[in-house]
């Protein structure tokens, strides 16, 4: 499985959904984020629109094997599986010390990708919602953004009790 996160892109072979590969993936603020949705019933949602900054194709941080990647030896490795990662020049580290990508497919005067329809999958998700909850950011400037709200499916049902309350307050004092 590959998740796109804000410039990272995560290789995950096990179900993203399950407990134990979301305690790997997240960070502390990521499970302090987690909680806080539960108990305020919740959910991230990705708002906004791409406006061709390019921010997410540049500062490109890799994950193969459940680890941010810190070496070109790893990275190596991780063309063997993915050779369409090819596209990705090793341009330097950050201050964590792992690796840091430009993709060469980048077309910097459209602000879009060379090959846009045939992108990679890690680039059409963008920005995945894991992003939030590895305590990474959405770039400054890009048109996207991360927003806690409400489910329509509780605000629907909310309403409905509402409703449904109305009624049976009215049946039984005879209105």
């Amino acid at each position: 499985m590959v998740r796109r996160f804000n410039g990272k892109s995560s290789m995950d072979n096990t179900n993203g959904n399950s407990f134990i590969a979301r305690l790997k993936r997240y960070s502390i603020l990521g499970w302090f984020r987690a909680i806080r949705l539960k108990c305020s019933g919740k959910k991230v949602v990705v708002t906004g629109s791409c406006n061709l900054c390019g921010r997410c194709c540049r500062r490109v941080s890799l994950e193969a094997g459940g680890r941010w990647l810190r070496s070109e030896a790893e990275f190596n490795r991780l063309l063997t599986i993915y050779p369409e990662y090819r596209r990705f020049s090793l341009t330097g580290r950050d201050s964590q010390g792992f690796l840091l990508f430009t993709c060469s497919w980048y077309d910097e005067p459209s602000g879009v990708c060379r090959d846009h329809e045939n992108r990679l999958e890690i680039c059409r998700s963008y920005p995945d919602i894991d992003l939030y909850f590895t305590g990474g950011e959405i770039h400054g400037g890009c048109g996207y953004q991360f927003s806690e709200v409400v489910p329509f499916e509780k605000i629907l049902k909310r309403e409905l009790d509402t409703q449904h309350g109305s009624r049976r307050k009215k049946k039984s004092t005879g209105d």
